[in-house]
């Protein structure tokens, strides 16, 4: 691997994952089928997908001055990550998971949370030796400020653009994708901007939209066209989706830095998803780097991805 950095950006939480075979009825007591705790959050997840994929990676986030905040630096150190936290007076994010019997996940956050590192964090972030940065607008004035600070120093950036950065929609995030390489697009993010949502993003100047589309895999949106991305067929049930597409972020921003192309990333990004599915957990379901690779190996033997 390369021995510049790779820098993420924004949110930690302290996950309780909770599996069950049906939600309870009004004031019924249900057994759940699995109950775990550890460090997640987008970013963060992507952190440890990208460090996992063998990249040098810098995290820098927020958290509260409380229990949970206490214990998460350490935790993400012990993942191999170079940490930066800023503690602060509000909570640390806290995130309840339900994942149903088919691995389909809801998300409750706890209020009041410390979303990403403070605005002087980020002033002083050093991008000598960092070949990509990645982000999630939680905190949508430091973003765009981090992005800025990114395209004035050469630094490639992509962001995963979630409901919660832009209740707005479109408008909300317009100011600041300009300055991104690359912009992640969920399914929800999607149906937030509208059915135009990709051709708006390409034509405020990103030069890549990865559309996200779960199972059936990704597309990479250019200015030259699209290119298809399959998920593998790989004969195991779903478990746990939590963290999938960090996974894919996570890999795609580790890959860039050793010269893949887009494909070749996104390719390596999709195995990495597509196998952690088949676990419980966030960051506890990434798959090992030959994994990933042997999978991805398969898919461009198979052509899986290269339509256009």
């Amino acid at each position: 691997m390369t021995t510049q950095r790779v820098l993420f950006v924004g949110d930690v939480g302290l996950d309780t994952m909770i599996r069950f075979a049906r939600l309870p009825d009004p004031d019924e007591k249900v057994v759940a089928d699995a109950l775990a705790e550890g460090p997640g959050g987008v970013v963060t997840n992507a952190a440890v997908a990208a460090a996992g994929a063998g990249a040098r990676v810098g995290l820098f986030t927020g958290v509260g001055d409380d229990a949970a905040g206490r214990t998460l630096a350490a935790q993400l150190e012990a993942a191999g990550l170079d940490v930066h936290v800023d503690i602060t007076e509000k909570n640390t994010c806290r995130a309840v998971i339900l994942i149903d019997a088919g691995g389909e996940k809801r998300v409750l956050l706890s209020p009041d949370a410390v979303m990403y590192p403070q605005r002087r964090t980020v002033m002083d972030l050093a991008l000598d030796d960092v070949a990509w940065v990645h982000t999630a607008a939680y905190d949508r004035t430091t973003a765009a400020l981090l992005l800025t600070r990114c395209r004035s120093h050469g630094v490639r950036a992509s962001i995963d653009l979630e409901p919660a950065t832009m209740p707005a929609g479109f408008d909300d995030i317009a100011g600041l994708v300009g300055d991104c390489h690359t912009v992640f697009l969920n399914e929800r993010a999607h149906n937030l901007i509208g059915a135009t949502a990709v051709a708006r993003l390409l034509d405020a100047g990103v030069p890549e939209v990865v559309e996200t589309r779960g199972s059936r895999g990704i597309r990479l949106h250019t200015a030259s066209g699209t290119t298809v991305i399959e998920a593998p067929v790989l004969n195991r049930p779903v478990v746990d989706t939590t963290g999938a597409g960090d996974a894919l972020a996570g890999w795609h921003a580790a890959r860039r830095c050793v010269g893949d192309s887009a494909v070749e990333a996104l390719t390596k990004g999709v195995a990495a998803a597509s196998l952690s599915v088949c676990a419980g957990g966030g960051i506890t379901s990434y798959p090992d780097v030959d994994d990933v690779l042997g999978v991805a190996e398969q898919m461009t033997r198979n052509k899986i991805g290269q339509s256009n």
